[in-house]
């Protein structure tokens, strides 16, 4: 306990001899008194706030915004006392669903229209050209199922290889059965249910990730480094997000092919089509292993 008020303590110090060099000395100790409460959701917001000389935003913004999500997230299962590992109702989970990607959209065009003065299409949301779009996310889409295939091959490929075949498929079906989504579909059996489940993962989810993960994400690191370091760098960032080791390698390659897409395009719309296209394949192959299609 005295470590963290230690920690805390140094913290705010250094919040506000910056924000002081930055503002007036009462906003300054105002941002050092929520740094010392409650340091993982403050400095985050600070970061995000703080002025800057730099014409676009960077990776600092980037991480400021994952620290805040990952901070929040379970904080706001806490306060809806949502049990670790329970699994909510489909109303919760589509309310929280649609609360994160709303929360990932706003970052992604406060950081570029608010905080730098920049148009949407510096953050990759351009709307124009849509027939040309939906070519793109057609080819994305194919692209990216068949990269998905392929690394969930590799993966069980080289877990049979190390453990073998049954004790890989064992693993597998235990990393899966963690995945609240994946213990929620065998429950839903309406076509209502998948409807919404549906529209959560193929048009919500894909919105939302696109902003943040290509629109900011790749977009800091592209301006600092090679086409391909960026979308390596990005991908692997999209993967750890998930923490999902056995599909590691699947959505890896996703990224890469998301990523692509929006540097060869400079839009989102062709990744988004493409996420969706890429979950509603899941989700439909999901609920085909299960039997008969629900009714």
């Amino acid at each position: 306990m005295g470590l963290l008020a230690l920690v805390s303590a140094g913290v705010a110090v250094w919040v506000f001899v910056d924000a002081r060099r930055r503002a007036g000395i009462a906003a300054a100790a105002l941002w050092a008194a929520a740094a010392f409460l409650a340091a993982a959701v403050a400095v985050p917001l600070y970061l995000l706030v703080r002025p800057s000389r730099a014409a676009m935003w960077g990776v600092p913004e980037v991480l400021a915004l994952t620290v805040f999500f990952t901070t929040t997230i379970p904080l706001t299962g806490a306060l809806l006392r949502i049990p670790a590992g329970a699994v909510p109702p489909l109303g919760v989970i589509f309310a929280l669903a649609v609360a994160q990607n709303a929360a990932f959209v706003a970052g992604g065009v406060y950081v570029a229209t608010v905080k730098y003065r920049l148009p949407l299409a510096a953050v990759g949301l351009r709307f124009d050209a849509w027939t040309q779009r939906v070519r793109q996310g057609a080819v994305a889409a194919a692209a990216g199922i068949a990269g998905n295939s392929l690394g969930q091959g590799a993966t069980v490929l080289a877990l049979s290889l190390w453990i073998g075949r049954r004790a890989a498929d064992g693993l597998i079906t235990r990393e899966e059965a963690r995945a609240p989504v994946y213990r929620l579909l065998p429950q839903l059996h309406q076509t209502a249910e998948i409807a919404v489940i549906a529209v959560l993962v193929g048009v919500v989810v894909p919105i939302g990730e696109e902003v943040f993960f290509r629109g900011l994400a790749f977009g800091a690191l592209r301006r600092r480094m090679n086409r391909h370091l960026a979308v390596l760098l990005s991908a692997l960032f999209f993967a750890a997000a998930h923490l999902e080791p056995v599909t590691l390698l699947p959505i890896i390659l996703l990224g890469a092919v998301l990523a692509y897409a929006y540097d060869y395009t400079g839009s989102l719309v062709p990744g988004m089509i493409a996420h969706g296209a890429n979950n509603l394949a899941a989700l439909y192959f999901f609920y085909q292993s299960l039997g008969p299609s629900p009714t």
